[in-house]
């Protein structure tokens, strides 16, 4: 049975980070690993397109992920990212490969604004569930993304 406490702790730890990675380290252990998963290309929502406000000559990618964290899996996520907006570099790191966006664009220094968050009821499939919009340090969005937290880590 999953620990409320534990889920809440994580929920309040990443209300109160810039980084979902840095917090699954923190929490569970590096290495952090971002375990790509085949899919077809997402379309984002209106709502999140109005967040991430992609344009005709700088559109956004999808990426899905199991996120690893002390060797366990931890988490799911969609990310959107628009690449145009990334240092050199960084885009093709997250195509080719696994490491996590939160470490890869680390360098940028960027701000997490959670959109929407919930704790989930014991029994649900998930345990935590974040959407967050990743700003650069003049505002910018840079990415967005849905985190699904695993209950098995909480067990």
């Amino acid at each position: 049975m999953r620990s409320a406490v534990t889920v809440q702790a994580l929920h309040e730890k990443l209300l109160a980070s810039d980084s979902a990675t840095e917090v699954l380290a923190q929490t569970f252990g590096d290495p952090v690993v971002a375990c790509r998963m085949l899919c077809d290309p997402l379309a984002l929502t209106p709502w999140q397109r109005a967040q991430l406000a992609p344009t005709q000559s700088e559109p956004a990618c999808h990426r899905r992920v199991t996120l690893l964290a002390g060797g366990r899996p931890v988490s799911e996520a969609d990310l959107w990212y628009v690449p145009a907006r990334l240092w050199p570099g960084m885009a093709a790191t997250l195509a080719e490969t696994d490491r996590p966006f939160g470490a890869v664009v680390r360098p940028m220094q960027p701000v997490r604004e959670t959109l929407a968050s919930r704790v989930c009821a014991p029994g649900e499939p998930v345990a935590l569930e974040h959407e967050a919009l990743l700003r650069d340090r003049e505002g910018r969005p840079i990415a967005l993304v849905a985190e699904r937290y695993l209950p098995g880590v909480f067990q």
